[in-house]
């Protein structure tokens, strides 16, 4: 073989994995592009979750990084788990029809509006008693103040949480203090809001700077957290037996141990997918189970406009523009993954209907041939499709819808 038709590592076509997906696309996929969660990976990833926790730091699922329904209750069920994290109203009230028996923490703040609406619309039979199985989470003084107005007005208790900063500087009480004087007007007031616990995240620590590392933020962290929970021990009228300690994500329920942590739950999410964004050292067990696919529209010698024939010193500088693939759709928060070489044309610029890739001549892709990319995140992804295709060893099984049917 002449060296010069050898394949620069840039420049593959699909490897065995995606090659396989790549044929099952383009037999059923339909022609549109697809959104796709290898069952395989995810089993995976789910059992080294489970290995990781054990029954003394139980798991709260985050859902808006899972939020197809059909996922969480694979998940729900594969995880055995019932505690669910929410973010935001209407997932909030999806959960509360799909798990009854779930127990549910919000993983932010609602406006006393979003908190109202979730009561006006909540369907009956009262299969999920919001008083026993949901938990708000408060993160200011006035805002606890509205939400004990929400309960007198509802004349029902309500479960609350309090959001506590322990360096990740995105809001929630910066200091034990702000917690004391919390406890104190519950105290003194009369009122229909129940404390279950604390949340605290902790994302921060994965991107620990050099100078202090990962450990030692780990250990402040601890340290602050720690120092909120003395502060609420204060006030045993106010503060349960046994509360809620809740606390790490994605990027960081690894550092927590039972033997190295304060909380008793850890949430996580995305890391049971893996998108990009959560590619670190402490995750490196973990594949990648979420995919977007779409099929090519046109394969073109690269081009751009205006510029004509200057275009071939274009290519001479850098081969990756000797060739161009329209695809179908576009836009997505997510890049290029296979085959290898692809790359978004950023003197074109992107498009939500007609994707632009360019590569050299050697990525050898055709018309109908399937491209993929992997998301940066999950959050958002789900709703820009309508279903998910899922897929076992290279083969199509099962769809799951990514919004639940009524």
């Amino acid at each position: 073989m002449n060296p010069a038709d050898r394949l620069s590592p840039r420049e593959q076509p699909h490897p065995p994995y995606f090659a396989a997906l790549n044929h099952m696309l383009r037999q059923h996929g339909g022609g549109i592009a697809q959104l796709i969660i290898d069952l395989d990976r995810l089993d995976q990833n789910a059992a080294h979750l489970s290995a990781h926790l054990d029954s003394s730091l139980p798991l709260r699922l985050v859902a808006k990084s899972l939020s197809p329904p059909a996922l969480l209750q694979y998940l729900s069920k594969s995880l055995n788990c019932q505690r669910f994290m929410a973010f935001h109203q209407p997932h909030l009230n999806q959960l509360a029809r799909d798990f009854p028996r779930s127990d549910i923490l919000l993983g932010k703040p609602l406006p006393l509006a979003a908190a109202r609406q979730f009561y006006q619309q909540l369907e009956g039979p009262a299969e999920f008693v919001p008083a026993q199985q949901l938990t708000w989470l408060i993160d200011s003084l006035p805002r606890l103040y509205e939400y004990a107005e929400l309960a007198q007005a509802l004349e029902q208790p309500m479960q609350i949480a309090f959001e506590i900063d322990i360096g990740l500087t995105r809001g929630g009480f910066n200091a034990p203090e702000q917690l004391t004087a919390a406890l104190t007007w519950l105290q003194d007031n009369p009122n229909h809001l129940n404390v279950r616990g604390l949340m605290g995240y902790d994302a921060h620590i994965a991107q620990a700077p050099f100078w202090l590392g990962r450990r030692q933020a780990f250990r402040n962290s601890s340290a602050r957290y720690k120092a909120f929970i003395e502060a609420a021990q204060r006030f045993p009228q106010q503060w349960p037996q046994q509360p809620t300690l809740n606390g790490a994500g994605s990027l960081t329920y690894r550092l927590h141990t039972n033997a190295e942590t304060v909380l008793n739950e850890v949430s996580v999410g995305s890391a049971l997918l893996k998108p990009s964004d959560f590619d670190n050292d402490l995750l490196s067990e973990l594949q990648p189970a979420l995919w977007i696919a779409s099929p090519v529209l046109k394969a073109l010698p690269g081009q751009l406009p205006f510029i004509g024939k200057t275009h071939a010193l274009l290519q001479a500088f850098n081969r990756n523009r000797q060739q161009t693939y329209y695809l179908y759709g576009g836009q997505w928060p997510a890049q290029p993954h296979s085959p290898n070489g692809l790359r978004y044309d950023d003197l074109f610029g992107r498009s939500a209907n007609q994707e632009r890739l360019t590569s050299s001549r050697r990525c050898r892709l055709q018309v109908d041939d399937w491209v993929f990319f992997r998301p940066q995140r999950s959050e958002g992804v789900f709703e820009l499709f309508n279903q998910i295709q899922l897929v076992r060893n290279g083969q199509w099984v099962d769809r799951w819808d990514t919004i639940a049917k009524t």
